[in-house]
């Protein structure tokens, strides 16, 4: 069966005024859809608490930010002890990921994401060497047959991007453990899906991953993208530089202790029995549809790379500020966003320094602030946020310091960010990728 493609004028493209025309329209592709039914539709909530449901939080907010301040704090102070006299301190508790595997709850919450990646490559793969070269991918790279799991399917040339999206983004990693990866293989071009477990791989390493299985395809021999402990080919571990080490002290990690605990008492406090934050943990079907855009074409992009360099802005400061711009004229609209931004600390304080970033692994710590929407919009705003973002990450101080210590010694005690999803502005940038070069003029989209 045949389909007409997406419309792709400016007024029709986003017609779609709910998520039920969204899945009908899609449904009906040539795409096959994944082989297993998900567990749960990876959406974030976009419910509201009622008006007299939100009085009722704002009464409690003081008794029950109180309660939350003198336990997390207790829990805090024995993570605290446990780290500094089991551990060995905070730098060997962190020695090669930022998500320790002690730090459980995280983990585990982590772990019920997945990230999900569509790659486009304008060329069309044979099936069974696709086959061989993820054989070899995996074992090259220490995965169990029961962590990863490989389909392959033909489809014709009919199917968009956007409907591959649109099936695949619904599947997750499970029932295997860590990876996933679907090859749609179409006369002209090939997709590459994948679902990667969020606690053991940030975005870059998801992509990373893709990335190494593109390369083990055209060349035939698989490179080691994820470190093995005690490896004498791939192993990183937390450098032991003295800017780094001497904020890494038992005196920094103890106020750490004090001030999480009250950001969490005072975030979860406001929101712990809200319709978001339950929907977020229940996973509820939200009536609206996920519009996804990237910036694919080459020449589009190198234009607006260089109109930025003779403005001096960067892209980071830039895209924030542009896309703060689109979250004005959504509805509904918040006026006070939680930035929560993540930077990793792989090719920066993890050594060897890999400066491609090709391996694969955790090594993301989350930051953020709270400005206004207003702020966002602001494009000296922004530029000033990047900028002392960058001076914290090249001297490991201010924010990044208490990031790294607070996540690795705290798991989701230092999570109080996320207490209400809705006002989450999650913005992260990944910077410049390359594929393999036999693969052309990829494109690539993350969830």
């Amino acid at each position: 069966m045949c389909r007409k493609e997406v419309p792709e004028s400016k007024d029709e493209r986003f017609s779609f005024k709910t998520r039920k025309e969204f899945d009908e329209f899609y449904d009906n592709g040539d795409c096959p859809k994944p082989s297993n039914v998900p567990r749960k539709w990876q959406y974030l909530p976009v419910t509201k608490t009622g008006p007299i449901h939100d009085l009722v939080l704002q009464l409690l907010w003081l008794p029950l930010g109180t309660l939350l301040f003198g336990v997390v704090l207790v829990l805090n102070l024995f993570y605290f002890a446990w780290t500094i006299l089991v551990k060995g301190g905070i730098r060997q508790n962190a020695l090669r990921s930022t998500q320790p595997r002690g730090n459980i709850l995280i983990r585990f919450l982590l772990g019920l994401l997945d990230i999900f990646n569509v790659t486009e490559i304008p060329k069309s793969w044979d099936a069974k060497k696709a086959f061989e070269a993820f054989e070899k991918f995996t074992a090259r790279n220490g995965f169990r047959p029961n962590q990863v799991r490989f389909e392959v399917h033909e489809i014709p040339d009919t199917v968009s991007r956007r409907e591959v999206v649109h099936k695949y983004h619904k599947a997750e990693c499970h029932p295997v453990t860590l990876h996933r990866v679907w090859v749609l293989i179409a006369p002209s071009r090939t997709y590459i899906c994948t679902a990667s477990n969020f606690c053991e791989f940030d975005g870059t390493s998801c992509f990373n991953l893709v990335k190494g299985y593109v390369e083990t395809y055209y060349e035939g021999i698989a490179p080691l993208v994820r470190p093995q402990t005690n490896s004498s080919e791939l192993d990183l571990t937390l450098t032991d530089d003295p800017k780094v080490l001497k904020h890494l002290n038992w005196k920094n990690a103890l106020l750490v202790c004090f001030v999480a605990a009250y950001k969490f008492g005072w975030g979860y406090g406001r929101y712990l029995f809200s319709r978001e934050l339950f929907d977020l943990a229940c996973c509820a079907s939200p009536e609206v549809c996920v519009a996804i855009e990237t910036i694919d074409e080459l020449e589009t992009n190198k234009k607006l790379v260089m109109n930025l360099k003779k403005t001096g802005q960067k892209m980071f400061s830039h895209i924030m500020c542009t896309s703060a711009k689109a979250f004005d004229q959504c509805s509904p609209r918040v006026e006070n966003p939680i930035l929560l931004t993540q930077v990793s600390c792989q090719s920066r304080f993890y050594e060897p320094k890999i400066r491609e970033r090709n391996v694969c692994g955790n090594w993301l710590i989350g930051l953020g602030g709270t400005p206004t929407l207003g702020d966002l919009k602001n494009t000296e705003w922004c530029n000033k946020f990047y900028q002392k973002l960058r001076n914290e990450l090249e001297s490991f101080s201010g924010s990044v310091a208490f990031g790294f210590i607070a996540q690795t010694m705290l798991g989701f005690n230092a999570t109080a960010l996320w207490a209400n999803p809705r006002l989450v502005y999650w913005f992260n940038n990944y910077g410049t990728r390359s594929m393999h070069p036999d693969a052309g003029g990829v494109r690539y989209v993350v969830i």
